[in-house]
């Protein structure tokens, strides 16, 4: 595997310039999974491909909601199913930590704004649909604590298994 400086054999572009030039057009293990799920639940007012902080992949512009559905692999989260690789382990760890880092900037900056944000994990939609999509309802149109007492959902934790701080300084985490 060629270092990110070295030049690959794509147009002497270095394997860094060559990886920026790849862009995502939708997964259909996850974000394409959530839309068929929104769907399906008849929840409306979202948009895709919203020109926000972090490029979030579902936006509720009215509501000020913005979701993300997070790879297990790429945001490090720990559900065992051991997805670290063994080669490069070490440059592995500290993209997921980067990515992670990155995470929570984005998640403050938009709180900052006003927004809300939910982090889904590729794993609990695959395996708990109907708490991602009350998770997304229960973001949408919140409601006193003592009023949902009564409902009975899952409480699984969909999104980052980090508190996020938004007060603390997270370059040096």
């Amino acid at each position: 595997w060629p270092s990110s400086s070295e030049v690959t054999t794509f147009g002497r572009l270095t394997r860094s310039q060559l990886m920026a030039r790849v862009r995502s057009s939708g997964n259909a293990t996850t974000e394409m999974r959530l839309a068929g799920l929104l769907r399906k639940s008849r929840i409306r007012g979202w948009r895709r491909h919203f020109d926000l902080i972090g490029r979030p992949d579902f936006v509720w512009p009215e509501n000020k909601v913005a979701v993300f559905v997070d790879g297990c692999f790429w945001h490090g989260h720990k559900c065992g199913r051991k997805l670290l690789p063994t080669k490069n382990a070490g440059l592995w760890r500290a993209k997921i930590a980067s990515n992670r880092s990155r995470d929570r900037r984005v998640n403050c900056e938009l709180h900052r704004k006003g927004g809300r944000v939910v982090r889904i994990w590729e794993c609990a939609l695959a395996k708990h649909p109907e708490t991602v999509i009350f998770s997304v309802l229960r973001t949408l149109h919140p409601v006193s604590r003592r009023a949902s007492d009564h409902l009975r959902f899952p409480t699984e934790k969909l999104g980052s298994d980090d508190t996020i701080s938004c007060n603390e300084d997270h370059r040096n985490r």
